[in-house]
């Protein structure tokens, strides 16, 4: 996994296409009608927890808590590995999260391995307001969106994208074949795919994780 200097990047990018508004009319309003087929067709994986060095968190977790004006002293780190892969995942779980630690090991393990392995830490922070980002690969649920499947497929897909998932020295939203595919679209998913190229990409990788998955 590449992270070094990776935040620099991605928020590099990000600013390069912020005002990039797509023009393109939402075939929906939301994506929220495919979390049903979520739950019950991505199958959930087994997996271990071990608590994390006592006193310590990793440094991506305490950078992202203390910008969060988060007492990095209230997060629990999880080693979480799946029964489908070798690699292990910290959880850094804030004691007042509004969901539990089981569904944010729980979605996050639906989704497909070669998905999983492209994200570094997930990090779940209270919030009265749902919301998610991913920072540099880590992915951080904020209220209740720890349990939504949309959600996490979502954040997951930006690592997928920025990360190299799809080309090793480029984004997949900010290519050329990415640009001649959309240019053969009439809609985007949703109003929400429209804020610029990179959501759209995340957005339509919800749309085809379900198509792939949900008969």
């Amino acid at each position: 996994m590449l992270f070094s200097s990776l935040n620099a990047v991605v928020a590099l990018f990000a600013t390069l296409v912020s005002s990039q508004r797509l023009t393109k009319p939402p075939l929906q309003q939301n994506l929220d009608n495919l979390q049903a087929g979520f739950i019950n067709n991505l199958t959930p994986v087994t997996s271990t927890r071990t608590a994390y060095q006592a006193g310590y968190i990793p440094a991506d977790c305490k950078r992202i808590a203390q910008n969060e004006n988060v007492n990095p002293a209230d997060i629990q780190v999880w080693n979480v590995k799946y029964s489908d892969c070798s690699a292990v995942w910290q959880f850094c779980y804030h004691r007042n999260s509004n969901g539990p630690l089981n569904d944010l090991i729980d979605r996050f393990g639906r989704l497909p391995v070669h998905t999983r392995q492209f994200n570094r830490h997930i990090m779940s922070l209270p919030s009265t307001n749902g919301y998610a980002y991913n920072s540099g690969g880590n992915l951080v649920f904020f209220g209740t969106t720890l349990s939504n499947l949309n959600v996490h497929i979502h954040e997951a897909a930006h690592s997928l994208d920025l990360l190299g998932a799809f080309f090793p020295d480029k984004p997949l939203s900010g290519s050329t074949k990415w640009t001649n595919e959309y240019n053969l679209d009439s809609a985007v998913p949703d109003p929400y795919a429209q804020t610029n190229q990179v959501e759209n990409v995340a957005q339509n990788t919800v749309v085809t994780t379900y198509e792939r998955n949900v008969p």
